[in-house]
């Protein structure tokens, strides 16, 4: 999990994607609350409604902050309880480019409830 992230995306089951956005189940006991974040160039507006998350600047549970590290023109982040969708452009180390149907996913790799940890792989190689 990169820094103080309300997600971790390595845990991530893709469901369903689509080029550069995707829909996941988080598949932990964290998984209560709802978060999100949405993102022009690399500024970032976040909000984090989690027990036991981080406060945000300046407001403790709504912020904004700049990030400079694999900035995407547009990104956003939603997470209710045990669904996760995100999405970028262009695709992140965040959120990788798949192609995913009902769990199935067809591209980069194939198989049945794959984790994002493993697509993350396949974009490092």
């Amino acid at each position: 999990m990169g820094n103080d992230d309300a997600i971790d995306e390595e845990k991530l089951i893709l469901c369903c994607a689509l080029c550069c956005a995707n829909v996941s189940i988080l598949p932990s006991c964290g998984c209560f609350g709802c978060s999100g974040k949405a993102g022009i160039c690399c500024l970032n507006l976040e909000c984090c409604f989690k027990p036991g998350a981080p406060c945000l600047t300046p407001f403790c549970c709504l912020g904004c902050k700049c990030e400079t590290d694999g900035c995407s023109v547009l990104n956003s982040q939603c997470h209710a309880l045990f669904l996760v969708c995100t999405c970028a452009i262009p695709c992140n180390e965040e959120v990788p480019l798949a192609l995913s149907i009902a769990g199935l996913t067809i591209y980069p790799q194939c198989g049945f409830c794959i984790k994002q940890k493993a697509l993350k792989e396949d974009m490092q190689r």
